[in-house]
């Protein structure tokens, strides 16, 4: 039975690599296909289109009529295979090289090669022109008028954008997608609930009491008994419950916020009294976390190793629709290696509904999204480098992680919305003025445009390569941290 549960998990990671490595490399060949794009619009020889970095798998160059061939002229072609369809030459060391005979069907071999390479991490589009591009490599003498620092600084610009603009649009479409499929999301209006019957593999108080999902919880409070520890008195054993008897309403829904209070952002100050979130709240836990607010009440409170919680929850029951009012008690837990303790979860979440948006909400969803996220992701940018900010940051694992929970969830919506939120991580990310991204090449652009001057190729090719090795550095720093605190 473990040999099978273990195969079923080693099966569901492969295939979890497996759909990471494909959407990853969706993303990839979107951005690389936007800069491809814009540059073949700009005349800009394109010598390699690669998926990929490292030794080559697979290369193809596609076949196509010249421009102008008349209709007559490809008849003729197709019909008429009379000349060999490969020429044989031999190089100076002598070894044979065969090639597309370009008369055997009229086509000629287009410019660029579309490669696959070993490691599906990121890819490039190599340009003529670019001034880490040897155009030696490729044994191709290209006019100056068709290499990138032959175009203008408008269409270098165009072409260094076009890449962070597809994967903007393609992570604006994946939010329409995932808004137009049917959302299963959290019932805050109802006082129905969902009960967990084990968290962290230990059974649950709710569940322990009774309680099932679809029981509808009308009243609820909480009796503590902790410690007092105020500065420079002597600590105490002190009760008291939550909400105070006074304030206890009879509960209506699972969350309802206060007028003019936001659900993306909100402490529990702003949470309705009628609201299920708000009586069922571990006070302690939330104020740790800087969810809860009331640091002059409950400030000097701490639990300590025989501190109790007593939680009386009166509800109605699905299965028979009659009222019943049960109390369970709970004894605070150690945490980690010191004295810090807290009280185990009780169970309880609220109801699940399906929603289908209208067009109207999709857009407005989605538009919110794009921004909320936009915004969001720069200033956890903003504050990479400090304690919290580090601690919020990951690597390629975490995207991993990501998209194996979208997986793991079923849902093709939420599915859909992560992998927009990586195309558009992808492309802000890539917009920052940091040699080597894009963002750094644009902004060379503008300057260069501005001041007129001609910023010095070995300053470009140094910055870039410093900047990569950096990036490279931190990747690295934060796969380990990946590994490391996998939480």
């Amino acid at each position: 039975m473990l040999f099978l549960v273990s195969a079923a998990q080693v099966g569901q990671t492969i295939l979890n690599l497996l759909i990471f490595l494909l959407c990853l490399s969706f993303v990839v060949c979107i951005h690389e296909a936007g800069h491809l794009t814009v540059a073949k619009i700009c005349k800009v020889y394109c010598f390699e289109y690669s998926i990929g970095f490292g030794p080559l798998l697979f290369q193809h160059k596609f076949r196509h009529y010249p421009k102008g061939m008349s209709k007559e002229e490809k008849k003729f072609y197709k019909t008429h295979h009379q000349l060999p369809k490969y020429l044989y030459t031999v190089d100076e060391n002598g070894k044979k090289k065969k090639a597309m005979n370009p008369l055997y069907d009229g086509k000629v071999e287009g410019e660029t090669a579309f490669s696959l390479r070993l490691l599906p991490l990121g890819g490039y589009v190599s340009m003529a022109g670019e001034e880490e591009t040897s155009e030696e490599a490729y044994g191709i003498d290209v006019p100056k008028k068709r290499t990138l620092s032959g175009v203008n600084h408008a269409k270098q610009i165009a072409i260094m954008l076009a890449g962070i603009a597809m994967n903007f649009l393609v992570a604006y479409l994946l939010f329409l997608f995932s808004y137009m499929a049917p959302q299963t999301t959290n019932d805050l209006s109802t006082n129905a609930v969902v009960v967990s019957e084990k968290i962290d593999n230990n059974t649950t108080p709710a569940y322990t009491l009774g309680l099932r999902s679809g029981d509808k919880i009308i009243g609820l409070y909480q009796h503590y008994t902790v410690v007092y520890a105020p500065s420079g008195a002597t600590p105490k054993t002190v009760e008291f419950d939550f909400p105070a008897e006074e304030d206890r309403k009879t509960l209506t829904s699972y969350l309802t916020l206060k007028e003019g209070k936001s659900l993306s952002s909100y402490t529990y100050d702003d949470v309705e009294p009628t609201s299920i979130a708000y009586a069922s709240q571990d006070i302690f836990y939330s104020f740790n976390h800087n969810l809860f607010t009331r640091s002059d009440a409950y400030k000097d409170y701490v639990i300590g190793a025989n501190s109790t919680r007593t939680i009386t929850v009166k509800y109605i029951s699905a299965s028979d629709n009659k009222t019943y009012t049960k109390t369970s008690e709970a004894i605070g837990t150690k945490i980690d290696s010191g004295d810090t303790y807290r009280f185990n979860y009780f169970g309880i979440g609220a109801s699940q509904k399906t929603v289908h948006y209208s067009g109207s909400q999709v857009f407005s969803l989605s538009n919110h999204a794009f921004s909320e996220l936009f915004v969001g992701l720069y200033t956890a940018l903003g504050s990479l480098f400090t304690p919290q900010g580090w601690q919020n940051v990951g690597g390629i694992i975490s995207v991993y992680r990501m998209s194996a929970q979208g997986v793991s969830s079923g849902s093709l919506s939420y599915f859909l919305f992560l992998w927009g939120y990586i195309s558009l991580d992808l492309g802000c990310f890539n917009l920052l003025p940091f040699p080597g991204l894009d963002g750094w090449q644009t902004l060379l652009a503008l300057f260069e445009t501005i001041s007129r001057k001609k910023v010095p190729s070995k300053f470009k090719n140094v910055a870039n390569y410093v900047g990569l090795i950096i990036m490279f550095v931190l990747a690295g720093l934060l796969v380990v941290k990946d590994l490391i605190f996998r939480g």
